[in-house]
């Protein structure tokens, strides 16, 4: 397998040691996303005041459930995020007994408010809400997660509108540090439907060879060591190692995982150096690209409501 490269303006970390059945350490370099967000943030913070301008403000509207902690944290993000760039985030909370019937009479009612330029729909649902229950239900022309069944349709038929953002975050990391995807060997780790899927979408039309592995795959080693690329999103700190890559792989790690020693990602980052060529670190790598391209979606719809 041909080792893969990356950009040189990524910082970079050397193995204090070369491993036992190569002649020197691989010099691994951290994929930071911030540079790449603040090129998208820049655009869309442009876009944004343009509208504004013209009396339109972008706005987007969370639709979520009480209680959780982890969804808090996202939507303050989000706020912060949007004032930064001139987009207004609003929560829409629900009811803690809403049922499938009442949050899709929620969607029905953003789609039909001129004000509102994205929708998203914040997991997790009111218990015994399933979200395929209620996808159909999210505007499809304000989906800017890409969630609604026609959404997903368009993106399986190579015709891709609104993308789920950390997705399309992976795709744009890998282009803006240069990390060459046509004809490579890909393994995707994880299936769920704002990550691998869609990814695995994504990944065949830039002409890579895909593999998707989860937590059904018997030898996941098999596969990650098989692959130029690992992208990993299952939510389980340290499910993929050094010793599970091939020297010179790249890595791509979404995961997020609440610790005692704080956020961690789905990869045993130390076990890496000297081994992948790049990965994203966790915080710092994939997070801040996927809120601006969110964010982006939001400002493009509202460019495309202002003109009708």
């Amino acid at each position: 397998m041909a080792r893969r490269s990356c950009a040189s303006g990524s910082s970079t970390r050397s193995s204090p040691e070369s491993r036992a059945d190569g002649p020197a350490a691989l010099v691994t370099r951290l994929l930071y996303g911030r540079p790449l967000a603040e090129q998208v943030n820049a655009d869309s913070a442009r876009r944004a005041a343009l509208l504004r301008e013209r009396g339109v403000t972008p706005a987007l509207a969370v639709v979520s459930a009480p209680g959780g902690a982890a969804a808090a944290t996202y939507l303050g993000r989000l706020q912060r995020a949007g004032t930064a760039l001139g987009v207004d985030v609003r929560e829409v909370p629900l009811g803690r007994d809403a049922d499938a019937g009442a949050i899709g009479a929620a969607l029905d009612g953003l789609g039909a408010d001129e004000r509102t330029s994205g929708v998203l729909l914040l997991s997790p649902l009111p218990t015994g809400v399933d979200l395929v229950a209620v996808a159909h239900r999210i505007p499809h022309h304000k989906d800017v997660e890409g969630m609604h069944p026609l959404n997903v349709g368009f993106l399986a038929g190579g015709r891709p509108r609104f993308v789920p953002p950390t997705a399309e975050a992976v795709i744009a990391l890998l282009h803006h540090y240069q990390v060459p995807i046509r004809g490579a060997s890909v393994t995707v780790v994880g299936r769920s439907a704002v990550f691998g899927r869609p990814l695995a979408s994504l990944l065949l039309l830039e002409h890579a060879t895909v593999t998707v592995a989860h937590s059904q795959t018997p030898d996941l080693a098999a596969h990650t060591k098989a692959a130029d690329i690992v992208a990993i999103g299952i939510g389980r700190a340290g499910a993929l190692r050094g010793d599970m890559l091939a020297d010179g792989a790249i890595v791509v790690d979404a995961g997020i995982n609440v610790t005692p020693d704080g956020i961690l990602g789905d990869v045993d980052a130390t076990s890496l150096h000297g081994i992948a060529a790049g990965y994203t670190p966790v915080p710092g790598g994939l997070g801040a690209v996927t809120t601006a391209l969110l964010l982006r979606n939001v400002v493009a719809t509202a460019e495309q409501l202002g003109s009708g």
